[in-house]
């Protein structure tokens, strides 16, 4: 990979973050790749975690493992 997709790359990855970050403290949608759907509020976000409440439960979840999330 030559230093303009490098880039192109780490620049998606920091847009991709600041808008996760936004979504802290907010009531949303998570639908995970194994089908499970989560209705949960975001306390937390890092490069590859998500932390949720979950009525009185905290989780963290890999973005990996999620596919996409409503809000």
């Amino acid at each position: 990979m030559n230093n303009k997709g490098k880039r192109n790359t780490q620049k998606k990855q920091i847009q991709n973050f600041e808008y996760a970050r936004k979504l802290r403290g907010k009531n949303v949608k998570i639908f995970l790749r194994n089908g499970e759907v989560l209705d949960a509020e975001v306390t937390g976000v890092s490069n590859y975690e998500i932390i949720v409440k979950v009525e009185n439960r905290n989780l963290l979840i890999f973005k990996h493992a999620i596919d996409y999330i409503e809000f």
